[in-house]
């Protein structure tokens, strides 16, 4: 570990630039409870089911993609609030490495699912966070893609219909 005292003061910079950024989420993690709305990322589960139908899954490949339309999770939603921002003390290390790597050049692509035309990160929140705060305008993903297709139940939207159903399984518990 290089201790020399230029890299302790960036790391102690970087720090600050952390706390400041936990400390606004926080903040308005409070408001939004008091003012009942919602502040945490969607859940990529939660938003399928909103689709009703995930018809299949296709890797579209490594791509620069908007950081804007990054509005998710896939799988978790209390280290981040809806705006990347770090929430949990614990992510310091992680968040400031990420930061690093961004200014060195040398990030991996994250890891997205992509559904519609919004985007659900499964790795590298930590560098969606650093990407949001220095204002990064684009992010490479490797990002998977599910394509919709819309299921339309047969309803019976007509009362006699649904009185000739109720009668037959009336009759048949009578038997």
């Amino acid at each position: 570990m290089n201790l020399s005292p230029l890299y302790r003061i960036r790391r102690r910079f970087l720090a600050y630039k952390f706390f400041l950024l936990r400390n606004r989420a926080l903040n308005d993690g409070f408001q939004a409870m008091r003012t009942g709305s919602k502040s945490t990322l969607d859940v990529f589960p939660g938003t399928a089911q909103r689709f009703r139908s995930v018809a299949s899954l296709k890797l579209i490949g490594t791509r620069d993609i908007r950081v804007a339309e990054i509005i998710g999770t896939f799988e978790r939603n209390t280290n981040f609030d809806d705006q990347f921002r770090p929430i949990q003390r614990q992510a310091l290390d992680r968040w400031i490495n990420a930061y690093i790597r961004f200014k060195q050049g040398n990030s991996s692509p994250i890891l997205v699912h992509k559904v519609g035309d919004q985007y659900f990160v499964e790795d590298g929140h930590h560098r969606v966070s650093v990407a949001r705060s220095i204002g990064m305008e684009f992010i490479t993903a490797e990002v998977w893609e599910y394509a919709l297709q819309t299921e339309v139940a047969e309803v019976c939207h007509d009362w006699p219909c649904r009185e000739q159903s109720l009668v037959d399984t009336h009759a048949v518990g009578k038997q």
